[in-house]
């Protein structure tokens, strides 16, 4: 398990500065208070397993040719697992559900970025011009979003608090993006990207004031 120790003049602010370290959610993790004094408290944060159900939907044309190939892939990778398309989603969307699948999404979803890519490189050929398909374990994708959103919320309290810029570790796209979205509407701070992929991040500081 991952774990991080954090410090802070309060209890919420060691916990968010460990879960910045970590990038994960407050539900997704195990509080331990190390010590708690007037001028400052250390916890160690943990990250807990959170398991999530899929609902089936039936595929078929070019999701159902995805979905194929995608067990094939699984299959030789010693996996065993299933996968159905999800109805209704826009791009394309492959759920894949099964048992102890941490492997296949990988740390921070490098690997299922991975097998997404290889998939997109596959069916290619037989997508429209600007057509992909998203590739998704246990709505992995869906917690993260959640997750990042919350990073990004507490990392604006941290600058709004200490005045500091905060550059968040290097994010996929979607997650970037949900972070954007998210302190979109906060007037007193701003979130741009920097460096190249895969090392690309986002740096959440303080809005400059205007000029009179």
């Amino acid at each position: 398990m991952r774990s991080a120790e954090g410090r802070g003049r309060t209890l919420d602010e060691a916990v968010d500065a460990a879960l910045i370290e970590l990038g994960e959610s407050r539900r997704n993790v195990d509080v331990k208070v190390l010590s708690e004094g007037s001028e400052e408290t250390v916890v160690e944060v943990t990250v807990i397993e959170v398991e999530s159900d899929v609902a089936a939907a039936p595929a078929d044309g070019k999701g159902e040719m995805a979905r194929t190939l995608v067990e094939g892939l699984l299959k030789h990778m010693g996996i065993r697992a299933q996968v159905t398309t999800r109805q209704g989603s826009e791009p394309m969307t492959l759920d894949i559900s099964g048992r102890d699948l941490g492997a296949l999404i990988g740390w921070r979803g490098e690997t299922l970025r991975a097998l997404q890519s290889v998939t997109n490189v596959m069916v290619g050929r037989h997508l429209g011009e600007g057509e992909r398909i998203i590739v998704d374990v246990e709505r992995y994708r869906q917690r993260r979003e959640h997750t990042v959103r919350e990073i990004a919320l507490r990392a604006a309290r941290q600058v709004k608090m200490t005045g500091d810029a905060i550059t968040l570790d290097a994010m996929q796209p979607f997650e970037r993006r949900a972070i954007h979205l998210a302190l979109e509407g906060d007037p007193e701070v701003t979130s741009s990207s920097i460096g190249e992929e895969p090392e690309r991040r986002v740096v959440v500081g303080l809005s400059k004031p205007a000029a009179e």
